[in-house]
C-alpha cells in the first residue's frame, strides 16, 4: 500500500534525445533508462514521484512507441532547432517559468536555466575537452560552453561510470559526493545468444555471409578506426580471407582519413564490408551473436556500452586498456593499448585460432555480465533515491 505521508515529489525529464529519428549511445542510455523507471513507478512506494516527459512538438509521438504506463507527457516549448538556437545565444528562458517549480532532469550534457528549482544534468564524459583532436569542432565549442554552465546550475550530476565522475569532479571542481553514478542498462531480453538460423537470416539481410570481426559504433577518429584497419591488415592473409572486418556505425565526424583508409585496403583486395542500410536496433544482436570476435579499442570512452552487449551474446571482446572500458569490461576482456597495432594484431590473432581463449573469455563474459552493477532495475531504482534525496 502506498505511503500517503510521503510528500509528492514532482520531476520533468527533457525526453528530447529519444525522439530523433535515429540515435546512438544517449538516446540508448536514456531510452533504457526511463523503461527502468516506468516499471519501478508500479511500485506502491515511488507513487509519490510524479514525472513528466518533454517532447519537441513536432517529435511528440514519437514518445508514444515506448509504450510508457506511468509518465505524463508535455509538449517542449520550441522545436529541436530553436532551442539550440536560443541556448547558444544564451536567450533560452527559465524552463520552471513554463511548467512550473519541480526538478528537471537533463540527459543530454546541456540543460536550461531555473528561477531556482533544481537542476540534475547528465554529462556522461569530458571527451571534448580531454581528447578535442577527435571531437567535431562545433559541437566541441557548444559542449565545451554549455556543460560548465550545467555543471554550475547542478544541484546534482549524473554520469556513467566512476572514471567520468572522477574526471568531472575534477574539471569543473564539483563535489564528487554529488555526482551519482546509474550505469547504462543492458537488456538481457534483447541482446543474448541468437540461435544460428536467426543470425544467418539477419546477416544476409545486409550482404553478410561470413563469420567476421566486429565493430559497432560511430564512425569517428575517437573509435581508433585507423589502428584497427592497420592491424587486421597485418593479421595472416588467411585468416583475413576467413574473417571479414565488419564495421557497423552511423557516419561520424571527421572521418575522411578512416574511409580513404578502408578504401585503400579494398584496392589491395582486402574485404572490409560496411552495410549500406542502416542497421536496426532490433538486428543488432544477432550481428554480435554472429561475430567470432568484437573490437572496442576506442581511445576514450564514457562507460563503453558495445562490448558488454558483446558478452550478452557470448561473443569474445577485444577492448582497449584506457578511460572507464577496464570498468565496463572488467577481467573479460582482451585488453590492449590502443596505440600498439602490433597488440591489436597480436589479439585479433589470437581469438582466431585460439579456441580455449575464446572459449576463456565467453565465459568470463557471462560471469561479469552478473555484477550489479549490470543488475535489472538497479538505476532506475538510483535514479529515484536520487530525486526523493534533493530537497
Amino acid at each position: 500500500m502506498a505511503d500517503m505521508t510521503k510528500k509528492i515529489i514532482r520531476v520533468f525529464i527533457d525526453a528530447d534525445v529519444i525522439c530523433l529519428d535515429h540515435f546512438s549511445g544517449i538516446g540508448h542510455y536514456t531510452a533504457s533508462l526511463l523503461k527502468d523507471i516506468d516499471s519501478l513507478l508500479e511500485n506502491d512506494k515511488y507513487k509519490h514521484i510524479k514525472i513528466t516527459l518533454g517532447a519537441p512538438r513536432r517529435s511528440f509521438h514519437r514518445l508514444e512507441s515506448y509504450g510508457f504506463n506511468n509518465f505524463k507527457i508535455k509538449r517542449m516549448p520550441t522545436s529541436h532547432r530553436i532551442t539550440n538556437g536560443l541556448r547558444k545565444r544564451d536567450l533560452l528562458p527559465p524552463i520552471d517559468l513554463i511548467f512550473g517549480k519541480q526538478i528537471y532532469v537533463f540527459p543530454n550534457y546541456s540543460s536550461w536555466p531555473t528561477t531556482g528549482s533544481p537542476v540534475v544534468p547528465i554529462i556522461y564524459d569530458l571527451s571534448y575537452v580531454l581528447h578535442p583532436e577527435f571531437a567535431d569542432d562545433n559541437n566541441r565549442i557548444f559542449l565545451e560552453k554549455q556543460v560548465r554552465l550545467s555543471a554550475k546550475r547542478a544541484t546534482r550530476i549524473i554520469t556513467i561510470s566512476k572514471n567520468s565522475k572522477k574526471e568531472i569532479s575534477e574539471y569543473y571542481e564539483y563535489d564528487s559526493e554529488k555526482i551519482e553514478i546509474l550505469y547504462p542498462i543492458i537488456d538481457k531480453k534483447v541482446f543474448y545468444k541468437i540461435g544460428e538460423r536467426e543470425i544467418k537470416k539477419v546477416m544476409a539481410r545486409y550482404g553478410i555471409f561470413d563469420k567476421c570481426i566486429l565493430f559497432v559504433g560511430n564512425i569517428e577518429p575517437r573509435k581508433n578506426l585507423i589502428s584497427l584497419l592497420k592491424a587486421y591488415e597485418k593479421i595472416d592473409a588467411e585468416l583475413q580471407k576467413k574473417y571479414p572486418l565488419l564495421l557497423v556505425g552511423a557516419k561520424g565526424w571527421k572521418d575522411e582519413e578512416i574511409h580513404d583508409h578502408i578504401e585503400t585496403m579494398r584496392a589491395k583486395d582486402i574485404k572490409i564490408i560496411q552495410p549500406s542500410d542502416y542497421v536496426s536496433d532490433q538486428d543488432m544482436p544477432a550481428l554480435i551473436s554472429g561475430a567470432k570476435i568484437f573490437t572496442y579499442i576506442s581511445k576514450y570512452e564514457g562507460f563503453g556500452i558495445p562490448p558488454v552487449e558483446a558478452m550478452f551474446c557470448g561473443t569474445p571482446v577485444i577492448s582497449s586498456n584506457n578511460s572507464s572500458l577496464p570498468e565496463a569490461t572488467g577481467n573479460a576482456a582482451l585488453m590492449v593499448d590502443a596505440d600498439s597495432i602490433s597488440e591489436i594484431t597480436k589479439a585479433i590473432e589470437s581469438l582466431l585460432t585460439n579456441d580455449a581463449l575464446r572459449h576463456e573469455l565467453i565465459m568470463k563474459g557471462y560471469e561479469h555480465i552478473k555484477k550489479p552493477m549490470f543488475a535489472a532495475g538497479q538505476s532506475g531504482e538510483k535514479f529515484l533515491k536520487l530525486i526523493e534525496s534533493i530537497k
